[in-house]
C-alpha cells in the first residue's frame, strides 16, 4: 500500500503528495511506513476463498538531483500469509524499486512530470500462492499531474498520475491510474483522499485472469515541524474484479532534509 510522500517546495502545498513535485537541488525526504491488513484471496480460482493477512514494512528516500529532476528508492520486507484451503506464507523482501522523476513544466499552481520506475521482486517461487505474481522483473512508467488552490478558503492539491506497469512471470501488464485530493484546514495539518486504481492489459488464465482495482486511503497528517511529519490512515479495496479484497490501517514517519 503506498504512503504520500510531503513536498516542500515553492510551487506545492506543504506535506503534499510528492506526485508530479520535484525536490529541490541537494533537499530530500525520508518516509519509514508500516500497513497491517487482511481480506479475500483467490474467490474467482475456485481454491478459496481464503482469508489473507499482510504486514508490511517499507523504507522510502526521494533526493533532488537537480530542481527539476528528483531520483528515489525504496524497500521493504513482508509477512503475508493466506489461510486454508490455500494454506502458504511469505516472509521476506517485498518489491524494491528505484527511478527517476523529471518535471517537465510548473507553474504557480501547476506541475507536469514524467516518471520511470524499476521494480525487482523479493519473492522467488511463483508456484507459491503467497509469492505468484510477485516474482517478475517490472517496469512502472507515468505522467503526473499537479495542482495547488485554495478551496473554501483552505490551502489544497490534486495530483493524478497515469502509468503503464510491465509485469514479468505471470501477470499481464497493467494501466495504473492515482488520484490525490488534500487540504490544510491548518498548517500543520493535511487531510488527504487517495484513490489506486489498476486493469490489466489482457489475462493470463488460470491464475492471472483479466482484473481491475480500486483502493481508496483517506489519510490525516500532522507536521511536528517543518522537518518531521506523522501519517495515519486507512484502505479499503471497493472494487475487485478477478482480484483479492484487502482492509488495513497504515502509520507512517516522514523526515525532510
Amino acid at each position: 500500500m503506498g504512503v504520500a510522500a510531503a513536498s516542500l517546495v515553492a510551487t506545492a502545498p506543504v506535506a503534499a503528495l510528492a506526485g508530479a513535485w520535484t525536490w529541490p537541488e541537494g533537499t530530500g525526504q525520508a518516509i519509514l511506513s508500516l500497513a497491517m491488513g487482511e481480506g479475500d484471496y483467490g474467490g474467482w480460482t475456485g481454491a478459496g476463498p481464503a482469508r489473507e493477512t499482510r504486514l508490511e514494512s517499507s523504507l522510502e528516500l526521494e533526493y533532488g538531483l537537480r530542481d527539476e529532476l528528483t531520483a528515489f528508492v525504496q524497500g521493504g520486507v513482508e509477512d503475508y500469509a493466506i489461510a486454508a484451503p490455500v494454506a502458504d506464507a511469505y516472509r521476506g523482501l517485498d518489491y524494491s524499486a528505484a527511478g527517476l522523476r523529471a518535471r517537465l513544466f510548473s507553474s504557480q499552481s501547476l506541475v507536469w512530470s514524467v516518471q520511470g520506475t524499476a521494480l525487482l521482486p523479493g519473492a522467488r517461487d511463483p508456484s507459491r500462492p503467497a509469492q505468484a505474481g510477485n516474482t517478475g522483473f517490472d517496469s512502472d512508467w507515468r505522467t503526473l499531474l499537479g495542482s495547488s488552490f485554495v478551496l473554501g478558503g483552505w490551502q489544497s492539491f490534486a495530483d493524478a498520475s497515469l502509468g503503464y506497469r510491465t509485469r514479468a512471470d505471470g501477470p499481464p501488464d497493467e494501466w495504473r491510474a492515482d488520484l490525490t485530493f488534500g487540504v490544510h484546514p491548518r498548517p500543520d495539518v493535511t487531510i488527504m483522499l487517495q484513490s489506486f486504481n489498476s486493469v490489466s492489459n489482457g489475462s493470463h488464465p488460470p491464475l492471472f485472469p483479466a482484473e481491475q482495482t480500486m483502493t481508496v486511503e483517506p489519510s490525516l497528517v500532522y507536521d511536528f515541524n517543518k522537518d518531521w511529519s506523522v501519517q495515519f490512515g486507512m484502505y479499503a479495496t471497493l472494487r475487485a474484479i478477478n482480484a483479492n479484497r484487502e482492509a488495513g490501517v497504515v502509520v507512517a514517519l516522514w523526515r525532510r532534509f
